[in-house]
């Protein structure tokens, strides 16, 4: 039995009165940004949207993937959650992380913030978590009641009926307060496409409608008419060109003793080296469609370089679109044409991503008016279970206020 499911068990009565009958059912479909209901045919999500709210969302910087999903988790920035990239080396740690390392993914000394699982559990509910980033590391010793590990294998529709059958067990004190889970796609589709291709298209319609089924099916839960349903994402997704491609190499050859090629590209040259490395690579910004900034000096709306462990000294963020290397073979990881990647500046609107949802707790045909961080997810959830935030998280009521009936 987990950890919170043991607490649960002696948690008395007084303690979930009145929280009981109040749901959140949110998913998280990777990298669909705010446009693709209006380039695709939609019918579920415009529906959501139309008896619900509909709001553009920013992503945390860096926008990728790993950052994001626990950023949604903790409310905190990837600065201060410690997941600062897809892939990072920590000094402190002496290890390397990265989304494709089984052992380090499980490793908690990664994650730093309370996931909302564990604030939902602590607090007397109950949560099921499908294949979301940081649910398989255990923070501080605890796991949800339920959750799923990804895998690749398993079908959209596969995952939909694991979702749905929980929400309609007829025992309705075991159905969990808060239900996440995770599509891998439109991002992957999108990778290889444009996300104004027919494979893309492909993809988007056939989510929409394992998300029709998954709506008809979860009216059969005892508790449907008090679930509040979210359709979100992580980040957004733009279209890469094989012209669009700068290699910084020869400006500081092999000055990098260590470098993630990513977006943000990061370098850390021997100390002696780190402000020549670095005005050399601003000289070039102009030329290279990039911005580059000592990590010290990171722009404050980024909310990064604080992490000194695992953010190397020289931070640079390409154009939209432009893909910036460091290789010593010039020409190598040149994009193909019509591939697409994120990780860009998150205020930029190619990078923002679609938010839906709908419920009791939720205004009717509503558009937000505020383009919020999704960090902010945390704050809707606890808003909505009536439970309290995790500590030292960074949302903005204001931000999100206005999604909310009075």
């Amino acid at each position: 039995m987990a950890l919170w499911a043991v607490l649960l068990v002696g948690c008395c009565d007084s303690c979930k009165k009145g929280q009981e009958d109040k749901y959140v059912v949110i998913l998280s479909m990777d990298a669909f940004r705010h446009d693709l209901s209006q380039l695709y045919d939609t019918p579920t999500l415009d529906s959501v949207a139309r008896v619900g709210v509909f709001s553009k969302v920013m992503p945390c910087f860096p926008s990728n993937t790993f950052p994001n999903h626990y950023a949604m988790a903790t409310g905190r920035h990837p600065d201060h959650h410690g997941i600062v990239n897809n892939s990072f080396y920590d000094k402190a740690l002496e290890l390397s992380y990265s989304i494709g390392d089984d052992e380090a993914r499980v490793n908690p000394d990664f994650y730093k913030g309370e996931p909302i699982w564990n604030t939902v559990e602590r607090q007397g509910q109950i949560a099921h978590v499908y294949t979301w980033v940081g649910v398989e590391a255990p923070y501080e010793g605890g796991f949800p009641t339920n959750y799923l590990l990804y895998d690749v294998n398993r079908s959209r529709k596969e995952l939909a009926d694991s979702v749905l059958a929980a929400l309609c067990n007829p025992n309705v004190e075991e159905i969990p307060n808060l239900t996440m889970w995770y599509f891998d796609e439109p991002d992957a589709v999108e990778h290889r496409y444009s996300p104004t291709s027919e494979e893309v298209r492909a993809v988007v319609e056939d989510i929409d409608a394992t998300l029709a089924y998954f709506m008809r099916e979860v009216r059969k839960s005892p508790v449907y008419d008090k679930i509040n349903f979210i359709f979100t994402a992580d980040h957004g997704m733009t279209e890469l060109s094989p012209e669009r491609y700068y290699n910084i190499y020869p400006l500081i050859p092999g000055k990098a003793k260590h470098f993630f090629n990513a977006n943000p590209l990061t370098l850390e040259p021997a100390e002696e080296d780190i402000l020549s490395v670095y005005e050399t690579l601003k000289a070039h910004e102009e030329e290279g469609h990039y911005r580059v900034w000592l990590r010290d000096n990171m722009p404050e709306e980024y909310h990064y370089g604080t992490y000194t462990d695992r953010i190397q000294p020289i931070v640079l963020l390409p154009e939209i679109g432009w893909k910036v290397v460091y290789q010593k073979e010039d020409g190598k990881g040149r994009p193909r044409p019509k591939q697409s990647s994120h990780g860009f500046d998150p205020f930029h609107p190619d990078m923002q991503m679609a938010f839906y949802a709908c419920g009791p707790a939720f205004k009717e045909g509503y558009t937000h008016d505020v383009t919020f961080q999704n960090l902010n997810d945390h704050l809707i959830i606890t808003h909505i279970l009536g439970i309290d935030p995790a500590e030292g998280n960074d949302c903005v009521w204001e931000d999100i206020k206005g999604l909310f009936r009075e």
